[in-house]
């Protein structure tokens, strides 16, 4: 059985502002879903990041629902769960993607953490928050149970792992993912990473657009950016890299003052050959020089045949100043605000609520960052009683009873197995259901199921009704600042 595994896709994203951008991401994810359909895949994993925010404009909504309808024409189903960008952290709240249930899609979701397709057992979860690493870990292995009683096993999640990015900023460490299942299909990583794992293959697909300048790197040049095709017939899955051409190169320059006028006509030079203008991040170090004539001269000599120029400057005493700094840490804010937390209260805890706290009020989401709050606290300090109360109050939808595990019996595998599940080919059940008992919670579940059905439902009558109040705003402040209508499910 073969399957292809994407993530990190952004749609919606207008880098700098610009609209040509939003339309390269869109431009990009549909070639990748042709190159999808040529592969012949027996189905499609998405692992997060689908939109780009969890209020996605109708542009972007239409991008999505255009490939999904194509998948569906071509029988491949595809799964996916919710990234860090498109959850909604409130009770009751779901992603954009629910949207599309009704039309293919198939959402690994707290209420449903697992399909079975055919004979592979496809689970996950949506991301989770720095700071409930342990209701994340509690979670995976409770996923890890199922995965015993299966022929084959996929995990899907959208977490970076401490190896690869910086400590303050990483969800969990590779250890803490359970090594039983197949092959780990994971998100939220933005470079192209391939390990062995466990029994399996670990495996970030990276994004499928330079989404932030940095990431036109060593491991762009080298790996690209596209998806792999994982063929799980082999005893260790086989995993093919396929790249997709960007629409438009990525120029990251730094020029030595003494050679900035010879390397700045041969960039123009070079750029000229080029199909679409390409953006381009251009840094003049060294020597003693104005800044501000070097800034005219490059807006005279390339300003028109680049989309995006972003020039900076550091003469040598620029320089000097910077290695001054370079002898202390990397003044970050995140890293700042994490390091102080910790060592002011000793808790690696409270550093990573920090961070969360500081990721959210930094874009007035104040509710999701009570909802961290409030659960750190009843983790942490409340007592058993004050913890009842703030369970039938809290207004989040990612505290750790609603991931839809809980009823999952850890005493014995035989509880949890398979053996229950219909072999048809894309059955869903919800691991609330596994052990066979009873819980209140299912209720919530069931509503929220009924929700969701309504949000799908309502999708093409949404779309149609706002296309065109759409397109009229699109010339408000420009081409290049156009503003994109967002989506409030809260209409639905």
């Amino acid at each position: 059985m073969r399957f292809a595994h994407l993530s990190d896709s952004h749609l919606g994203h207008r880098q700098y502002g610009l609209l040509e951008r939003e339309n390269d991401f869109y431009d990009v994810f549909a070639r990748n879903i042709d190159k999808i359909i040529e592969k012949d895949v027996d189905f499609v994993i998405h692992s997060g990041d689908l939109f780009d925010n969890n209020r996605p404009s109708t542009e972007a909504l239409v991008a999505f629902q255009k490939a999904l309808l194509r998948l569906n024409e071509a029988k491949i189903p595809i799964y996916a769960i919710a990234g860090n960008h498109d959850t909604i952290l409130r009770k009751g709240a779901m992603p954009p993607q629910v949207l599309f249930r009704d039309i293919g899609l198939k959402l690994i979701s707290p209420d449903r953490p697992y399909y079975q397709e055919g004979a592979v057992l496809i689970c996950g979860l949506p991301y989770v928050a720095n700071s409930q690493k342990s209701v994340l870990i509690d979670r995976y292995n409770q996923l890890s149970r199922l995965a015993e009683k299966s022929i084959k096993s996929i995990l899907v999640s959208h977490q970076g792992i401490q190896k690869y990015m910086p400590d303050e900023t990483a969800e969990i460490e590779l250890s803490d993912l359970p090594k039983n299942f197949d092959y780990y299909a994971m998100g939220h990583i933005h470079n192209y990473i391939e390990e062995d794992y466990g029994k399996g293959k670990l495996v970030y697909p990276g994004s499928m657009e330079i989404w932030r300048a940095n990431e036109s790197n060593d491991n762009y040049r080298q790996f690209g950016k596209g998806f792999c095709v994982v063929d799980l017939s082999y005893d260790t899955p086989q995993v093919e890299r396929v790249t997709i051409d960007l629409p438009r190169e990525f120029y990251s320059e730094i020029i030595d003052y003494d050679k900035f006028h010879e390397r700045l006509y041969r960039i123009k030079e070079e750029i000229r050959e080029l199909d679409n203008k390409p953006m381009l991040d251009l840094t003049v170090v060294g020597g003693d020089f104005d800044s501000s004539k070097l800034y005219e001269l490059i807006q005279e000599t390339i300003g028109d045949d680049v989309l995006n120029l972003r020039p900076s400057f550091k003469p040598e005493k620029i320089l000097k100043q910077e290695i001054e700094l370079g002898k202390n840490k990397i003044l970050d804010p995140r890293s700042l605000v994490y390091n102080q937390a910790k060592e002011e209260y000793g808790k690696d805890e409270v550093g990573r609520l920090s961070i969360d706290l500081l990721d959210n009020l930094s874009v007035n989401k104040i509710e999701e960052a009570k909802h961290f709050s409030d659960v750190f606290y009843k983790e942490n300090y409340y007592d058993d009683e004050a913890k009842d109360d703030l369970d039938s109050t809290n207004e989040s939808g990612s505290s750790s009873d609603s991931i839809g595990l809980d009823n999952v019996s850890g005493s014995s595998s035989d509880s949890i197995g398979l053996d229950n599940v219909s072999g048809s080919s894309s059955d869903s059940i919800g691991l609330d259901n596994v052990s066979g008992s009873s819980s209140a919670d299912n209720s919530d579940l069931i509503h929220n199921d009924d929700n969701e059905e309504n949000n799908s439902n309502n999708l093409d009558e949404y779309l149609n009704r706002n296309l065109e109040d759409s397109s009229k705003k699109d010339v408000e402040k420009g081409s290049n600042m156009k503003k994109t209508k967002e989506i409030s499910l809260d209409n639905f």
